[in-house]
């Protein structure tokens, strides 16, 4: 589950641009969680470190309480300057890893809720992403999703979910846009998402799910929406 908005940065030049003399390597536990935050390279200021750890405890418990209390207790931050996109969890690491590139928050200071979307993620650990039973456009938009419900600060990272539907927008376009459709139809439909998680967690996900859950498949809820917020058609 990657997110590619990305920044190239030459990982040679990256790593000797960061004193190694601040490097970081911390655990904690919290609410019955232990995090360890790890940047070996020394590439991100204190305060930003510290906000990305509290950021982590503030939403990572609740998310898995409400969503999945048997995901992993035990997750690593790791600060990457060799990686060139912006945030991402690994589906080959043996640990539920987050890896974060610091440069992004070295342009972006604010946007530490960032880790409130990966987090979810971890969260939520559906098998086949990107197959029929786990479609990428709504696994990131339960991410982002969560990210509005459980982030910390959002608006100070210049982030939010769209308020309109714009002309471009359709139901699959994922991450914010998807995030608010299903802001509002869980608000329409509450425990919307919840069951969409669980099946897509189980493997048992289609489209027809929406039906069951709220009297209308998924293009007229869409259109529903879209009726609500205004702006374009989907397609």
């Amino acid at each position: 589950m990657r997110l590619r908005r990305c920044l190239i940065v030459p990982a040679v030049a990256a790593v000797l641009a960061f004193p190694a003399a601040h490097a970081a390597d911390i655990t904690q536990t919290r609410d019955g969680v232990t995090l360890t935050y790890q940047d070996p390279s020394g590439s991100t200021k204190a305060e930003v470190r510290d906000r990305i750890i509290a950021t982590f405890f503030s939403a990572y418990p609740r998310e898995r309480a409400d969503f999945h209390p048997a995901a992993p207790s035990s997750v690593r931050i790791v600060m990457d300057p060799s990686y060139d996109g912006v945030a991402y969890v690994g589906e080959k690491e043996k640990a539920a890893t987050i890896t974060i590139n610091p440069r992004w928050l070295e342009k972006h200071p604010n946007d530490t809720d960032l880790v409130t979307h990966e987090a979810m993620h971890i969260v939520q650990s559906y098998p086949g992403y990107a197959s029929e039973q786990a479609p990428s456009w709504l696994v990131e938009g339960i991410a982002d999703y969560a990210r509005d419900v459980y982030g910390v600060d959002n608006a100070a990272g210049g982030w939010a979910l769209p308020a309109q539907v714009k002309a471009e927008h359709k139901v699959d376009t994922g991450y914010r846009v998807t995030g608010a459709f299903l802001k509002w139809s869980e608000a329409e439909h509450p425990g919307l998402v919840e069951a969409l998680d669980g099946a897509l967690r189980k493997g048992s996900y289609t489209p027809a799910l929406w039906k069951q859950r709220t009297g209308s498949d998924l293009a007229a809820l869409w259109e529903a929406y879209v009726g609500q917020r205004g702006g374009g058609k989907s397609a």
